[in-house]
């Protein structure tokens, strides 16, 4: 990757690159080139990615196996990650905020598009090869737990088909709550 220039990305469609995985030389020069046009250029979405956007409008492309898009038309079954990705870029509710036990994406009918139990797990596998330190980063926050409860109980109101508010929740994390910072 880093035999790659300045600056190369993933796409996140045709035109645009994905600012999730980027290649960039650190330098006085580019952050004051971004900094003098933070005033002048508007993000096409509001964020990061849509400001470097309009700043950068030329970019290398990154193979798509660097950064695979989380995301499925919902009619498709299958929901596994291909094996030749390297990286997944989460969309919709994120792994870690969740339980573990499922995909929550799961919980509202209109992010089932970004629902996948397989990459659910896989990175739940990253995650138990962590150090406890930087698992400790990964904790669920009383808010989340808060969150991710209002949006099982919602899904199972509106008996979503999926069924997968019926899991029963065994994830550890759920009675080592951690305070939010």
């Amino acid at each position: 990757v880093f035999d790659y220039p300045q600056l190369s990305a993933a796409p996140n469609n045709k035109w645009l690159f994905n600012s999730g995985i980027m290649i960039l030389e650190p330098s006085k020069c580019f952050f004051d080139t971004l900094m003098s046009k933070r005033y002048n250029l508007k993000s096409y979405n509001g964020g990061d990615q849509g400001y470097l956007n309009e700043v950068l409008t030329w970019w290398h492309r990154l193979t798509t196996r660097l950064n695979f898009m989380k995301f499925f038309p919902t009619q498709q079954s299958d929901r596994s990650v291909p094996e030749d990705r390297h990286t997944i870029h989460f969309l919709g509710f994120k792994p870690w905020t969740c339980y573990r036990d499922y995909d929550c994406n799961w919980d509202r009918a209109d992010y089932h598009r970004f629902a996948s139990d397989d990459m659910n797990a896989r990175w739940w596998q990253v995650y138990d090869g962590m150090s406890m330190e930087l698992q400790a980063h990964c904790g669920m926050t009383q808010e989340m737990d808060g969150r991710v409860r209002k949006r099982r109980e919602i899904a199972q109101k509106k008996n979503l088909f999926d069924g997968h508010w019926k899991i029963i929740i065994k994830d550890p994390r759920q009675f080592q709550l951690q305070s939010s910072v």
